[in-house]
């Protein structure tokens, strides 16, 4: 790790590498590697005058485990004690004779304006806030052009759900690795078990955690655990994660595997669909959570029947930084992006959805609107009054249990053509499936890991077009007409 940050050098000498991304597993001694950094940027060889060493966590009592890490490596060198001053009640040190400064900080970012940081230690960023989490790092990491060569040290173990800042600096640290993309100042550095590697693979907990090796992290209490949790799907999830470092999306007991969903064929261009028929359905929203209309585009019939499907989703945007941090999902950026709309205020605007299916049946052939029974009479009146064929769709295993296992044939195969929207794959991801007695399945809301507004939409949506199919009767395929007994 040391090699990999402060060996690449530019031709005056001066460090390439301007930001490292660490992926390592928990038990791997990562906090206390990071107070050490932060020493070395503080007062040890990577030191400057009036430098600013800023270690934040999710919160400060989190961000204060590294400080005090770093505290006691002073405490325990006579010589560096003598030339730091602690004020432990703030989580703070001084180096008086170069003015530099090393303190743990919450993740709040409006109270960080006006630093002027040298190193930046972002630790366990996988659980930080997903508002004010990006907020402060693009706080921190903005004050530190005016410096020459600062670091930015991320460290963490892999996280979970989709969206927000660790998301991102996940998948920037996989392309930079494969060599997707060239950033010489970027350094990832991933200690982590293959995706597909079978997690009671003791090979795989080697190759993920070096300090098995090293002698400090037991792989009996990893077999122990291992032996405990086979039965629990919800803990073999959090042992891939913080034990494998193997990043979790979804439900720890999906309906799908999200790289079978992955896997769909290519969406046919959205001009293209103009003038096509298609199939809305709508999930409405409690009045603050998310709305999800998906227009369902079918092309042939039967088992090679394919599904293009437009979604759009809605939210309230009154406190939208927390509910992407209780949804684990990154509404603000999915919104500048187009794939959101949020409506003024609190509740859910059910104008802006009816505006919406107004604006689809201008440019699509609309057939027919299925849409949740709860909550829906305002939105269904509206759509009526608007001349739409509106099918009230209830919930449960008598209407959901035909369109799900449609729409599951058509995602085994390829012919659910989502075009990667990142919500719609958010809600899929989060889906777990009831069954009944007869193996029938439904989704369920009430054990879903997060939301499922989308696939739910769709399988509403996917509901109404094999509804509508027209299949021959079976007068017409007998010889000779009707047969009398």
């Amino acid at each position: 790790m040391i090699r990999r940050i402060y060996g690449p050098s530019n031709d005056d000498g001066s460090r390439v590498v301007r930001m490292a991304c660490i992926w390592i597993p928990r038990g791997n001694a990562k906090t206390t590697l990071a107070a050490a950094l932060g020493l070395a940027h503080f007062l040890g060889p990577e030191a400057e005058a009036g430098g600013q060493v800023v270690m934040a966590a999710a919160d400060r009592e989190n961000a204060g485990i590294a400080f005090n890490s770093a505290h006691q490596f002073v405490l325990q060198d006579d010589t560096l004690a003598s030339r730091v001053r602690a004020v432990e009640s703030r989580k703070s040190l001084g180096h008086p004779k170069t003015k530099s400064t090393l303190k743990a900080i919450s993740s709040e970012a409006y109270s960080k304006h006006g630093l002027n940081v040298s190193f930046f230690l972002a630790d366990e960023i996988h659980a930080w806030p997903t508002g004010e989490g990006r907020k402060l790092f693009k706080t921190v990491t903005d004050s530190m052009v005016k410096r020459s060569h600062p670091l930015t040290v991320i460290i963490s173990t892999a996280g979970d759900g989709q969206g927000g800042l660790a998301w991102d600096l996940w998948n920037y640290s996989h392309k930079v690795a494969t060599g997707e993309i060239e950033d010489p100042t970027f350094a990832p550095i991933i200690f982590a078990a293959e995706p597909e590697a079978d997690w009671r693979d003791e090979a795989a907990w080697h190759a993920a955690n070096p300090a098995i090796d090293a002698g400090f992290c037991s792989l009996e209490e990893l077999r122990i655990k291992a032996r405990r949790i086979e039965h629990f799907p919800a803990e073999i999830a959090d042992f891939r994660r913080f034990h494998l470092n193997q990043w979790q999306e979804g439900s720890a007991n999906p309906w799908l595997a999200l790289e079978v969903y992955d896997a769909a064929e290519a969406m046919t261009p959205v001009e293209e669909l103009t003038g096509r028929p298609c199939w809305i359905g709508i999930d409405l929203s409690s009045v603050e959570d998310l709305t999800a209309v998906v227009a369902a585009f079918p092309e042939g019939d039967g088992e090679s029947r394919r599904y293009d499907v437009l979604p759009m989703f809605f939210l309230p945007e009154a406190n939208i930084a927390t509910k992407g941090e209780k949804d684990r999902a990154d509404y603000m950026r999915w919104a500048a992006e187009g794939f959101l709309t949020l409506t003024p205020g609190n509740v859910v605007d059910h104008s802006a959805i009816v505006d919406h299916v107004i604006a689809l049946g201008e440019k699509y052939g609309v057939q027919e609107i299925a849409i949740d029974r709860w909550n829906s009479t305002a939105v269904n009146t509206a759509l009526q009054e608007e001349g739409f064929t509106i099918n009230q769709f209830g919930q449960g295993f008598a209407s959901m249990a035909a369109p799900v296992k449609e729409l599951k044939r058509a995602i085994l195969t390829g012919h659910f053509r989502h075009g990667g929207n990142p919500l719609l794959r958010m809600c899929f991801g989060n889906v777990v499936a009831d069954k009944d007695a007869a193996e029938n399945e439904k989704f369920t809301k009430e054990r879903a890991r997060g939301r499922i507004d989308g696939a739910v939409a769709a399988a509403m949506a996917v509901g109404r077009v094999i509804a509508n199919e027209v299949t021959p009767s079976p007068y017409e395929s007998r010889e000779g007409g009707f047969l009398f007994i």
